[in-house]
């Protein structure tokens, strides 16, 4: 009887066992299917990427993260985007220059570059300084880490800071016409999208009383442009500052504003094990040049602040 008993528990164990050992087997199986998957989706995905910019089609663009003189930025779809920064402007050095997503840059349109926006997508920008703002399409990249926004030369005309190359400017996503923009995008890449359909048939149909006069058939305005929307916004009174991050000590600040050799004001505060800096009151293009600083000593993160 005993024997019987060990008999059936060595039965049951060894089943259980193999049972488990199989679970396991198959959920290896599985995770290793998945990941494949991903493999192969994601090379899909590089690929179909590699003949878009091979078949010169625009195409939408987002990216992979990646870095600029250091700064690591995470480029995303944020449709409740909103960020306050810097503004700069490109010229004729650009006019004609092939984007990122086979797009073309114009000094002449309503343009903008962006570190981690989509491509394309739609925005108002802000310009704080005089209160004037516009809808501008983001369709490339830029690489200056010290400006939030570049915007054609035609845009830095309208919000009024052609002159002085640079602005304070707050930047505003529109979801609805960005999201609007993604699918045209999408939309191109699809294999029949330049393929008409073909007409349904149907009764005959006469019109009588057309005005068919010259002047009407001439009448073209196809050439006429749409107007230019600039909105207006109450000018508030604000201070900027400029925020560094991750000191890892106060001595190590100190240092750094005696090499700044700036009369500037400053504060300090604890931030866990590191500390952060902020200096200003300082004006645009203050705040430019001391962000393009801090970057080159190795102090990544900045901010910019209103007050």
């Amino acid at each position: 009887m005993i024997r019987l008993l060990i008999s059936i528990f060595i039965i049951f164990f060894t089943y259980s066992c193999k049972e488990i050992q199989n679970k396991k087997i198959s959920l290896n199986v599985n995770d290793g299917i998945k990941k494949i998957e991903k493999i192969i989706e994601k090379k899909d995905n590089n690929e179909n990427l590699l003949d878009n910019k091979k078949n010169d089609t625009i195409f939408y663009y987002i990216g992979d993260p990646y870095f600029i003189e250091g700064v690591e930025y995470f480029p995303e779809e944020n449709y409740a985007y909103s960020e306050i920064g810097i503004s700069t402007f490109y010229g004729k050095e650009l006019h004609n220059i092939k984007t990122v997503n086979n797009d073309f840059n114009k000094v002449t349109e309503l343009l903008g570059r962006h570190k981690t926006l989509p491509i394309p997508s739609m925005v108002k920008i802000t310009n704080l300084d005089n209160g004037l703002s516009i809808n501008i399409k983001i369709i490339d990249r830029h690489n200056d880490n010290a400006s939030l926004i570049q915007v054609s030369r035609k845009v830095a005309q309208l919000l009024g800071f052609y002159k002085d190359k640079i602005a304070t400017v707050r930047v505003d996503i529109l979801s609805d016409a960005s999201k609007q923009w993604k699918n045209v995008s999408l939309s191109l890449n699809e294999p029949e999208f330049d393929q008409t359909v073909s007409s349904a048939p149907t009764d005959v149909v006469s019109i009588s009383n057309l005005d068919s006069s010259p002047d009407n058939i001439n009448n073209n305005n196809s050439n006429i442009s749409d107007p230019i929307e600039i909105s207006s916004e109450e000018i508030q009174d604000f201070k900027l500052f400029l925020k560094v991050l991750n000191f890892n000590s106060y001595s190590e600040i100190q240092t750094i504003i005696e090499n700044l050799n700036i009369n500037v004001e400053y504060t300090t505060e604890k931030n866990g094990s590191f500390f952060d800096l902020t200096l200003g009151p300082l004006d645009k293009k203050e705040i430019n040049n001391l962000v393009s600083y801090f970057i080159s000593k190795g102090y990544k993160e900045t901010k910019i602040i209103l007050n």
